[in-house]
């Protein structure tokens, strides 16, 4: 279904419709700070950063949920890469990039949604602005010239996909990253052979 959304997009000339209209119909200088602004949000660092940051900083729950949204991100970096090899189309406003830089899907729609389908699923009252954050960024790629509509459409749901696989697959997961289940990151006491308490780190 998402696949013929997407071959709807790009034969009917939709596409083009669509970016010229944005590319050009909302173009002002307040706009501009605030695409480029928003657009970080689907960086590479953000998506890293944001899961070393939740993992250093919160608790059991949001370290697992850090660990798995990093899962999800490099399963759909990976996945991107073999499509754009595939694919190799031009972007917009560079007709050469280069298959590892085309536009065949958004990398910042597909790294943002990749780790914010992670965290929605797994703290369903972020899901709304987490949604929200990423119609902005996937906007703001067709806004500043970088993407097709088609390109950010098929990275949402590129990353939307690995997103729940990464969480469907939970399980098998933190057995193989050794995630303990009740436990991660936390100090555990146990009683050692000679009667005297040890303290262990379990993730």
């Amino acid at each position: 279904m998402s696949g013929l959304l997407i071959l709807l997009v790009l034969g009917t000339g939709i596409d083009q419709q669509m970016y010229t209209g944005i590319r050009r119909g909302w173009s002002s200088p307040t706009m501009d700070v605030v695409m480029s602004a928003v657009t970080q949000a689907g960086e590479d660092y953000a998506a890293l950063g944001s899961g070393v940051a939740l993992y250093l900083g919160g608790g059991p729950r949001l370290k697992r949920a850090a660990v798995l949204a990093t899962c999800s991100y490099l399963g759909a970096s990976v996945a991107l890469l073999g499509v754009r090899a595939i694919v190799n189309r031009p972007r917009p406003e560079d007709p050469d990039p280069g298959w590892l830089d085309s536009a065949f899907p958004s990398g910042h729609a597909t790294s943002y949604f990749a780790t914010a389908t992670v965290y929605g699923l797994k703290f369903p009252r972020l899901a709304p602005y987490l949604g929200v954050g990423g119609a902005l960024v996937a906007l703001s790629r067709v806004y500043l010239g970088r993407h097709w509509p088609s390109d950010v459409l098929a990275g949402a749901l590129l990353g939307t996909g690995a997103g729940f696989l990464t969480v469907k697959f939970e399980k098998p997961l933190a057995r193989l990253l050794h995630l303990d289940t009740s436990r991660v990151g936390l100090l555990q006491p146990s009683a050692s052979a000679d009667g005297l308490s040890v303290v262990t780190v379990r993730f």
